[in-house]
């Protein structure tokens, strides 16, 4: 296994800018964690095709592991394919989704390495999650994470000028509030700076808006479940809740925004309208901004994991000539 260990300057840029939250030893795993631990088990299969990821690594280093935050001992991965020693390598920051709670850069690993295959050095990077870690801890640790990109830009020979954020789900939450991040001093306190900013975006099925989705009550008690992950409460606490002015990535949108691609099920289940209300955000700051979505409810929220599926294949067709026309920019 390769790991890094860290330097004396990376400790020290640690302690200087920690924003580190104690975990919750007394919450109690929600029913909706227990529900993304299960569809993350059920789907990996589907996500990591046995008779594809193999095919996948060829030709690419895996570094597994690298500790990011001594604080919460968190790791990323790094994926990529060999380059000549003179080039630097557009990078893609990689967040994975299960709903505030659950999720695990193992899930991704088939995603990330198509997506080294177009040119990029991929960072894989897990987080905090709740309820254990509510916000804005988990957003605090993927702040620590992308720091770490900058610390040891020259280390991988990786060029900041060309950053590209992704994730799906709860990780396209994440991403775009760490694009909107860098131009909106009012987030700096809650969630910590950022050492650069990216030049692109792929979102996939996320939640944009956070107090609009949490009026949507779904059954089986998802909407209190998921209202407790993200925030420690429950939603007839909401209004009141302090983050609440600094969680939904729709309110800091600006004409600086990277340029993005949205990906959304237009009959989403968990997630509906949402995509729609931040690309009417996006083109009316004008950002450039293109987009995918399925029609029919069969192919529902993150609908693009499932590598059986054709508009899914379709859809991380168009993922993966974005991601490729990036990295040739």
């Amino acid at each position: 296994m390769n790991t890094y260990t860290g330097n004396g300057a990376y400790v020290k840029h640690i302690h200087q800018k920690s924003h580190v939250d104690p975990p919750c030893p007394t919450v109690k795993k929600t029913g909706t964690k227990r529900l993304f631990m299960m569809v993350d088990k059920l789907f990996y299969k589907k996500q990591n095709p046995p008779d594809g990821i193999a095919d996948a690594m060829k030709g690419l280093v895996i570094k597994h592991d690298i500790p990011f935050d001594q604080e919460t001992d968190l790791k990323l991965d790094v994926l990529y394919r060999p380059r000549p020693a003179e080039q630097k390598y557009p990078v893609v920051f990689e967040i994975h989704g299960g709903g505030f709670s659950a999720g695990d850069k193992e899930f991704r690993l088939y995603h990330c390495a198509q997506m080294a295959r177009k040119g990029a050095m991929v960072v894989n990077v897990n987080h905090l999650l709740g309820p254990e870690y509510p916000c804005p801890a988990p957003m605090r640790s993927l702040v620590r994470a992308f720091n770490w990109v900058i610390d040891n830009a020259e280390r991988y020979r990786m060029d900041t000028s060309r950053m590209l954020v992704t994730g799906d789900s709860s990780g396209a939450y994440y991403a775009s509030l760490l694009a909107m991040l860098p131009d909106n001093p009012k987030l700096w306190e809650v969630y910590g700076r950022m050492n650069g900013r990216f030049s692109h975006a792929v979102y996939i099925c996320g939640v944009y808006d956070i107090e609009d989705s949490l009026k949507h009550r779904l059954p089986f008690g998802i909407t209190t479940g998921v209202c407790k992950d993200i925030s420690g409460v429950k939603p007839k606490d909401l209004a009141t809740w302090k983050y609440l002015p600094y969680v939904s990535p729709v309110d800091f949108v600006k004409p600086s925004h990277p340029k993005a691609l949205v990906i959304y099920a237009q009959k989403d289940f968990f997630a509906k309208g949402q995509a729609e209300t931040l690309i009417g955000k996006l083109r009316d700051a004008g950002v450039e901004c293109a987009e995918f979505h399925s029609t029919r409810f069969a192919d529902n929220h993150a609908f693009t994991i499932n590598n059986t599926n054709r508009i899914a294949r379709h859809s991380r067709e168009v993922m993966y000539d974005f991601i490729y026309n990036f990295c040739k920019s």
